[in-house]
Order: C-alpha cells, then sequence, then structure tokens
C-alpha cells in the first residue's frame, strides 16, 4: 500500500522541461515541455516518429536529451541513468519490450524491481505468480522469455512495471499485443493504480482506448507538442486533425465489390487437411479480390496457419496456388509460390535492423534493382525512394539504420517491402501493429489495392474491429479447427468475439500428454539439460573404456586424469563467465601460458612454498591487468571482443617468448607436491574447481548480480533499461577469466615442470570447447559452470581413453570433436522433441 500520507506527495509526479533530443540531422524533440499530476492518466498521442517514445526514453533515463531537465517526483534527474529514474519512481513498459530472451519470467520480474521488494530466490516463484496474476496472465514464471509469444511478453513487461510499485507509470502501445479481454483487464489495473495516487503516461495509436482512460490528452506532433486539453474538451475528429495535421474522413476502405456482390470470382489459395502443432484439418479458400481474416483467442491455432503457409512451422496438408499445388515446406519455396508474409514480429522476423531502409526495403526485388548480377546503386535508391513516399516513412531518408525508425515506421518498411514483392497470396499477421491512425488507414487502403490487384489476401489480427471492418470474411478459429465463417451481415465485431469464445471444440490431442510433453520442454531446455547429457557420456565413456582396460581405472589413471581435466575445467569456466556476458576471450590460452612462464621464475628448486605464493600473485596481477586491458578495448575502443583479444593474445605470446626464449626455469619438487595433493586418488585441486562450478552456479541463478550478468549477455540495450550494470560486468567478467586462466596456468606448471612459453596457446580452443559443450551461447545469456565443468571432464577423458583404447594419435584430437558433436545432437533432438513443434526444412 502507498504511504498514508501521500497528500505530502508532489502535485506533479513527472516534468519535462524544455527538452530537446536531435539524431543527427534529425531533430526528434524540439522544446518539449510536459507534466503529469499525482493519480492522472495523461495520454500522449501522435503519429510514429512524433517523438513520443523518444520524450519516455529521456524521461526515464535511457538517453540523454541535449537540453532541457528531468523530474520525477520533485526531484531533477541529474544524468541519463535507468537505475537512477526506477529508484526516483518511474517505471517505463516499452513499446517494443526490454525484457530479456535467455532469462525465466521470474527472473525478470525480479531483476526489475527495487532491493527492498525483491524475493528470497525460495520464494521467487510464487511471488512472480502473484505479480503476473495482477495482470492476469496466465505464464509459467519457470518459463524462458524467449519461448513466450508477443502478447505474452507485453503482459510480463506490464507486470514488470506494476511490481516496481513505481508513482509514474509509463505505458507505450500496451495494448498492441492484447487480446480484449487482456486490455480490459489492464484498464481495470490502470484504474486500481490511479486510485493510490500514481501517475500513468498512456501512449496509444488507439482513441476508444484513450477515451476509456486518460483524463488529459497532450498531442505530439513532428518533435513539438500541439495540444494538451481535457480529453472531453477534443472530439476524436479534432484529435485526429491534431494528430495528423489534416482532417481525416474514412478508416476503412471500401469492400470488394466482386466478393460482395456473391459473383463466380476464380479461387486464388486453397487450403486442405492442414495440420501441425495446433492444427487441425482446417480447410478454407479465399478468392481473388478477397480479404479473409483469421481470428480467435491467442494460441487458438490462427496464427500457426498463417505461418504454416509462410513455410515457417512444420504441417501436413496440402496447399494449392491458382489451383497449382504448391510446396511450402520452407519460406523459400513459399516465396517460389508467389506467397509473401509479413510478421507480426518485425524485429524478430522482419526487419534487418543493422542494415538500411533502402537495403531492407530491396531484399524481395533484387532482380529489379541489379543488372548482370550486379546491384545498381542508383535503381536500388530510386526504388526506395518511391517506397518511403509512397508509404510516407519518417524519416524520409533511405541510408540510415532501420533499427533507428520508430516501430511504427519500421513496420511501414516491413508492408512496403512486402507490397513490393507483387504477391499472389499476401499473408499479413497484425499488419497495423504499432502504427499511429494515419498509417493504419493507409494500410488498410493498400491492403485493399493489393486484394482489387488480383491477389488473395488473409491476415490475423486481435482487433476483432479491424477484421470486421476490412475483411470479406472472416474464420474464426479455437483449438486448432474453423469454428465458424463469417461474411456479409454477420460479420461484425460482436459475432466475431462471440464465436471465439463460445466455442465448443475439442483438442485432438489429450490434455495429460500435452501436459507430460510441456514439463519434458521445461527440462530440456533448460541450462541444466546439457549438464546430465554430459554427465552421462562421462559414465559411458569411462564404463566403454574401462570394461576392457582395468588400468583405466587404476589409482594413477585416475589421478592424472582428473588432475589434466580440472585445468580444462578451471579454463572453461572463465571462458564461461565471459560468454555469459556475450563476450569472448581468446587470449586464455595464451595467459596459461604466461603465467607457466612468470612461476618458472619464482616456483623453482628451493624456493617452497613462499616461491608458489609469491609468483601466484605475480601472475594474478598480471591477469587482472589483461583482463581490465581486454575489457577497455572492448567498451572504450568499441573493438569487437574477438578482434581485442587476439591482439592480447599474439601480445601474450611475445611477453612467454621475450621472458623465457626457450624452456628453461624448473619448478621445484615441493611445489609440484604441494599443487598435486590427492585425497584417495582425487586431486584435491578437483574437489575445489568442483566446489567452486557449484558456488558459480548458484551464483548466477540466485543472485541479483548474477542475473544481471546473464541479462547483459543476453541483450545489453534491454538490461540497461532495467537498470543492470552494464559497464562494469563487462570488466569484472576479463577479470575473471583472466585469474582463472592464471588458476589453469599454475596447474599446468606442474604438470610441464618447466618454464615452457609455447605450451599454453593449445588451451584456448578446448577451454572454450568445454564451456560450449556445456550449454553456453556464444551470443551470450545461457550456460551452465557445472556444464563447463563436466564439459571440461568428458574432454580430458576423451583424450586419455584413446591410448588405452588403441586409437591412432590423430584420435585425441577426433575424439573431443566426435564427443561434442555428438552432445550437442542429442541434446537439440531432445530440446525439438520435447518442445512438441515440427519446424520447417531448411532446405
Amino acid at each position: 500500500m502507498r504511504d498514508p500520507q501521500i497528500e505530502l506527495e508532489p502535485q506533479v509526479t513527472l516534468r519535462l522541461l524544455g527538452i530537446r533530443k536531435t539524431f543527427g540531422r534529425l531533430v526528434a524533440l524540439d522544446d518539449v515541455s510536459f507534466e503529469v499530476r499525482r493519480g492522472e492518466v495523461h495520454a500522449l498521442l501522435g503519429e510514429n516518429g512524433a517523438g513520443k517514445s523518444t520524450l519516455m526514453a529521456a524521461a526515464a533515463g535511457a538517453i540523454a536529451p541535449d537540453a532541457g531537465t528531468v523530474e520525477i517526483c520533485g526531484r531533477r534527474l541529474e544524468r541519463a541513468d535507468p537505475r537512477l529514474a526506477q529508484a526516483m519512481g518511474l517505471s517505463v513498459v516499452y513499446q517494443h519490450p526490454s525484457v530479456v530472451d535467455d532469462l525465466t519470467v521470474a527472473e525478470n520480474l525480479a531483476l526489475s524491481v527495487p532491493k527492498v521488494s525483491r524475493p528470497s530466490y525460495r520464494g521467487l516463484r510464487a511471488w512472480a505468480a502473484e505479480r503476473l496474476a495482477v495482470v492476469d496472465a496466465h505464464i509459467d514464471p519457470r518459463r524462458r522469455v524467449g519461448e513466450l509469444g508477443v502478447a505474452e511478453r507485453q503482459l510480463l513487461e506490464i507486470a514488470k512495471a506494476l511490481a516496481a510499485d513505481a508513482r509514474v507509470v509509463v505505458l507505450d502501445e500496451p495494448t498492441e499485443s492484447l487480446t480484449a479481454t487482456e486490455s480490459r483487464e489492464l484498464f481495470a489495473q490502470i484504474e486500481r493504480v490511479r486510485r493510490t495516487g500514481t501517475s500513468v503516461v498512456y501512449i496509444s495509436h488507439r482513441l476508444p482506448e484513450v477515451r476509456r482512460v486518460a483524463e488529459r490528452i497532450t498531442v505530439l506532433r513532428d518533435g513539438q507538442v500541439r495540444a494538451t486539453a481535457d480529453a472531453r474538451e477534443l472530439s476524436d475528429e479534432e484529435v485526429l486533425r491534431l494528430i495528423v495535421g489534416r482532417s481525416v474522413q474514412q478508416t476503412f476502405p471500401e469492400k470488394g465489390s466482386d466478393v460482395q456482390a456473391g459473383e463466380e470470382v476464380p479461387t486464388i489459395l486453397e487450403v486442405a487437411g492442414l495440420t501441425g502443432h495446433k492444427l487441425s484439418g482446417v480447410d478454407f479458400s479465399v478468392r481473388r479480390g478477397e480479404i479473409v481474416g483469421l481470428a480467435g483467442v491467442e494460441g487458438n491455432g490462427q496464427r500457426d496457419a498463417i505461418r504454416a503457409l509462410a513455410g515457417l512451422v512444420g504441417h501436413h496438408g496440402t496447399v494449392r496456388v491458382r489451383g497449382r499445388e504448391v510446396d511450402t515446406k520452407n519460406p523459400a519455396r513459399a516465396r517460389r509460390a508467389g506467397i509473401v508474409y509479413v510478421p507480426h514480429d518485425r524485429h524478430r522476423e522482419g526487419l534487418f535492423g543493422a542494415m538500411s531502409v533502402k537495403e531492407n526495403l530491396s531484399l524481395l526485388v533484387l532482380r529489379e534493382v541489379e543488372s548482370a548480377g550486379v546491384l545498381r546503386r542508383e535503381r536500388e535508391e530510386a526504388f526506395a525512394g518511391s517506397q518511403v513516399d509512397t508509404f510516407d516513412i519518417r524519416p524520409p531518408r533511405t541510408d540510415i539504420p532501420a533499427e533507428n525508425l520508430s516501430g511504427g515506421n519500421q513496420q511501414k518498411v516491413v508492408m512496403a517491402r512486402a507490397i513490393a514483392a507483387e504477391p499472389v497470396v499476401l499473408l499479413a499477421d497484425e499488419p497495423s501493429r504499432g502504427v499511429d491512425v494515419g498509417a493504419r488507414i493507409e494500410i488498410y487502403n493498400v491492403l485493399r489495392r493489393v486484394a482489387d490487384g488480383g491477389a488473395a489476401v488473409v491476415i490475423v489480427s486481435a482487433d476483432a474491429m479491424e477484421l470486421a471492418g476490412l475483411c470479406d470474411r472472416v474464420l474464426v478459429f479455437s483449438r486448432g479447427q474453423i469454428v465458424e465463417s463469417l461474411a456479409g451481415d454477420d460479420l461484425s465485431e460482436e459475432r466475431i468475439t462471440g464465436a471465439a469464445i463460445t466455442a465448443r471444440v475439442e483438442r485432438s490431442e489429450p490434455g495429460a500428454r500435452r501436459e507430460e510433453r510441456g514439463k519434458l520442454g521445461r527440462a530440456a531446455r533448460s541450462d541444466a539439460s546439457p549438464g546430465v547429457i554430459l554427465g552421462l557420456l562421462v559414465v559411458a565413456l569411462a564404463l566403454g573404456t574401462g570394461v576392457g582396460h582395468s588400468l583405466f581405472f587404476g589409482s594413477r589413471n585416475v589421478n592424472d586424469l582428473l588432475f589434466l581435466a580440472t585445468i580444462l575445467c578451471l579454463g572453461g569456466i572463465g571462458q564461461l563467465t565471459v560468454l555469459l556476458r556475450g563476450s569472448f576471450d581468446l587470449s586464455v590460452g595464451p595467459m596459461m601460458g604466461l603465467t607457466v612462464v612468470i612461476m618458472s621464475f619464482f616456483a623453482t628448486s628451493g624456493a617452497g612454498l613462499e616461491g608458489l605464493l609469491v609468483g601466484g600473485c605475480v601472475a594474478a596481477g598480471a591477469g587482472v591487468l589483461v583482463g581490465v586491458t581486454n575489457a577497455f578495448l572492448i567498451r572504450s575502443l568499441g573493438i569487437g571482443p574477438v578482434i581485442s583479444t587476439i591482439v592480447t593474445y599474439i601480445g601474450l605470446q611475445g611477453v612467454s617468448l621475450l621472458l623465457r626464449p626457450q624452456s628453461a626455469g624448473p619448478i621445484g619438487t615441493s611445489v609440484i607436491s604441494a599443487v598435486q595433493v590427492s585425497a584417495a586418488a582425487i586431486p584435491v585441486v578437483f574437489l575445489v574447481t568442483a566446489g567452486i562450478a557449484i558456488a558459480a552456479e548458484m551464483y548466477i541463478r540466485r543472485t541479483q548480480r548474477g542475473r544481471e550478468l546473464r541479462a547483459v549477455g543476453s541483450d545489453e540495450e534491454r538490461a540497461f533499461r532495467m537498470g543492470a550494470h552494464v559497464g562494469s560486468s563487462l570488466v569484472l567478467s576479463h577479470v575473471v577469466c583472466s585469474l582463472f586462466a592464471v588458476g589453469a596456468g599454475i596447474l599446468l606448471t606442474t604438470q610441464v615442470g618447466i618454464g615452457d612459453p609455447t605450451i599454453g596457446a593449445s588451451y584456448t580452443l578446448t577451454t572454450l570447447a568445454a564451456a560450449v559443450l556445456g550449454g553456453a551461447s556464444i551470443f551470450g545469456g545461457r550456460g551452465s559452470y557445472v556444464g563447463a565443468f563436466l564439459g571440461g571432464l568428458l574432454i580430458q577423458e576423451a583424450i586419455t581413453s584413446t591410448s588405452f583404447l588403441g586409437l591412432p594419435q590423430a584420435w585425441s584430437e577426433w575424439l573431443p570433436g566426435v564427443l561434442i558433436l555428438g552432445g550437442a545432437a542429442l541434446y537439440s533432438r531432445l530440446r525439438k522433441r520435447a518442445s512438441g513443434e515440427t519446424v520447417a526444412e531448411l532446405v
């Protein structure tokens, strides 16, 4: 509950004064002032690119304005820092969800709330379920966010913002992915938080929603405030005129005359017996000039049907285009058949963010802008320019990265590219998602023009009003089947919604089987599953080798094997740390080699344990220096981690050769004995390393800093928005990696017994293989320390086994590779089978 002395709080909870922000030559915000009162729902409206999201990003500390001030609850935001803005009481639900894919739902929620509100590890799941229930989100807190659909991500984002108990909540297009029921629950929650004194900034393109929740309206256009008024004082026509700068007469175009008149029209698309994940014997057809909508409660197969036709998910059944049976087993084959797909998630499937607007627009029409296989820039520029003008893409520049556009303008790019491909069948999944009212009207007109031009158009939308106004016919799905077809006078928003929520069909798959498969899927997709598989492979290989060779289990061989494995395990743990952070370190091997050289100067005969300690400290100091250097090259100079650590790799090799041009400096026997001490044939360092792996595993799963490390590695920008320590985590991860390399180097020193300057180079790839084999993603955010430990053990066991099995020397290199491939293939196969989904063919 809010403090009972709520009247003492500032009457204005958010105030932005004179905000100006430019991106190169583009002026995104020009002297914008905006304020929100305590307990008020204030709608912020404007076209795509008007500056709404940029203004709220400045308020949230995600970007630094060029000029102006931000005040939250009466206190000035001194610097652009999302953590500071959150601590002052502001929380944002971004238009593009800032949840982190590689963390679970519960971990995302915990990462976003202040320390005082954060639950214990044991209570995390129950706490997360309570937070999700607030927005009526039926999501398992244990699910990884990367497995969620767009609507589920949006609900999680909203739950995350409300869980922070903020004084100001910014909702940026919160209902774009929600069903009508979910939207109503959100509106009720907005009213509840408003009554506690919380202010809400509501950004939306949907005027009925604004009328329902907002007390005041501010309109932005071209980066400037055009009006701020009481919502009751402005009519819809006046609001639209302020938004688009002109009068808007009609939302939906006239429907197809031939189709509506009931004339005989050729069939363009025929679908028979479409069956797959969430689909069961779907039959329908689309005539020339017809727009057919697919509706239903989210998750009932309508989206799976359109994705199957696009070749994105595996399926069975017959698909005919213009009477000819076509193969839609993958997107390339579907495209050759004249089927073009507009995805509902433009960021994952529709847009190439780092490529320019021009390059995105021309991807499906490359033959028209090339000559003799060579791309003609002038043709591409002319084509892209015409599309920018036609779809009013802002800013009207084709050379900027597509990721720099606002969400609605990104959607225009995706739509323009699809239309330019002249589809025979156009599949549009949520075509107006995230676009302003003016752009939405233009998209509706474009879809109707495509249909009138002779194509078949199929759209999926969660907006029943959109389907009723735009489509000639709507097919309502329930549990993977079409339960009703609506057309003519029967086609209305009420009939679509009613058919969707009153359907009584049953799925063909037993519920118990689905539940069992869901549990198996969670286990197979978890970070722990590679470790389980590795453990089984370690046991299987040991038994397979030891059955015919009793010496394999001899105390000496076991001791040697485990000691050598410990070297790989320590290096693998270090490698995993930087991989979790989303970085890379190729200097691990040379760092191990430099440690061997350093130890050869200190841990000599007669130096005793004092020499071991001094040498270890000097090597550790060098490791810290190397880790900081790697982080500096990556973070401060902007050099990629691969290039940066290759430079360090070369530098360390050179230092080692400078100190020891050739092998010299024998290691003292007392040092070797101290490091290689064993307990019942098991090296103590092996047991210590196993303990470190378990402790590190608990750290990244159960602590806030551990979650932050994985979050930053998964998506640095989103983690930054959530308040994670982005810069310090990079430095810390590289320092930790180098220190583990030092530890591995000390063990290697006692194994080789002399200062060999070249001994460490080969360990870079084997330690990296141990981490990857243990489930680490080279893209960051995923992995297991226990898995990396078992990966190192398996690689060394494979190398040792080759001599007992009488295999040629080459197999000491090949066998670990075979095991790595086998383990990865088995893990991937189990994960696919557990998910219960078939995927499209790759070729």
